[in-house]
């Protein structure tokens, strides 16, 4: 887990947090993921019925071995990709998604692997949408639950501030309050971040970003002496906390 500590102005960060109205740039969005899924429509099927077509059905792909559909002929450099560990989650999808025959040949360190695949999906942000809709599918077809992780009651002291990831994903996380340098750092599901103040009266804000290079995300104001739990990521200042379920 990476940290990194920098100090900004309490002040200011709260003043920046209620002038933010710019949707952030880089959250997904699941119902425009299915507009860009259009284009994939031709050569894919999602859902209860899905069945192969130009390819395999992408119903519960996020979470699946790379080249193991049955009944599907995958290159001989998809399932090699699959035999040698690779699993379709969001950040490998991410990267093939822009370049298929790129992607395998550098996963596999072979400069003659081809993909069947030639479609790209170069921009960015067309590409986490996307995948935030095929990850709604489970291996059923049904939209999959994106219930929060379960997690015991923990202490904070009266002094600290916490946050503490409970959505299925990573996600780059910040704390801040009066008194105390402001910290960032990567959670994975189930970890917290805590900052030590010098108040025990004292408020602060709590922070979820898409990613480290984002500069809109979710934020909360938290008094000192609470753990604040992010149960979901939505999109910017959409998200869910404990203190407003």
């Amino acid at each position: 887990m990476t940290r990194r500590s920098t100090t900004s102005p309490f002040v200011t960060l709260i003043a920046g947090l209620w002038a933010l109205t710019a949707p952030g740039a880089l959250a997904q969005d699941a119902e425009r993921g299915e507009e860009v899924f259009n284009r994939c429509a031709a050569c894919h099927e999602i859902g209860p019925e899905a069945d192969i077509r130009v390819g395999p059905p992408l119903t519960g792909v996020v979470g699946r071995q790379a080249g193991r559909h049955a009944g599907f002929d995958y290159s001989d450099a998809m399932v090699a990709a699959g035999e040698a560990g690779l699993v379709w989650s969001e950040e490998t999808l991410f990267e093939y998604l822009a370049g298929p025959t790129d992607f395998l040949r550098a996963y596999l360190g072979d400069d003659s692997a081809r993909a069947k695949m030639a479609f790209q999906l170069r921009d960015k942000q067309d590409r986490r949408d996307v995948i935030a809709y095929l990850a709604t599918f489970n291996e059923s077809g049904q939209e999959a639950a994106q219930a929060p992780i379960p997690a015991e009651p923990v202490q904070t002291a009266s002094t600290e501030l916490c946050v503490r990831n409970r959505d299925t994903h990573t996600h780059v996380f910040a704390a801040e309050a009066e008194g105390a340098e402001r910290q960032v750092t990567t959670l994975a599901p189930g970890e917290r971040l805590c900052i030590e103040t010098r108040k025990s009266d004292a408020r602060g804000v709590v922070s979820v970003y898409d990613s480290e290079d984002a500069f809109e995300g979710c934020s909360r104001l938290v008094p000192v002496g609470r753990t604040e739990d992010m149960l979901k990521y939505v999109d910017f200042d959409r998200c869910f906390w404990s203190s407003n379920t």
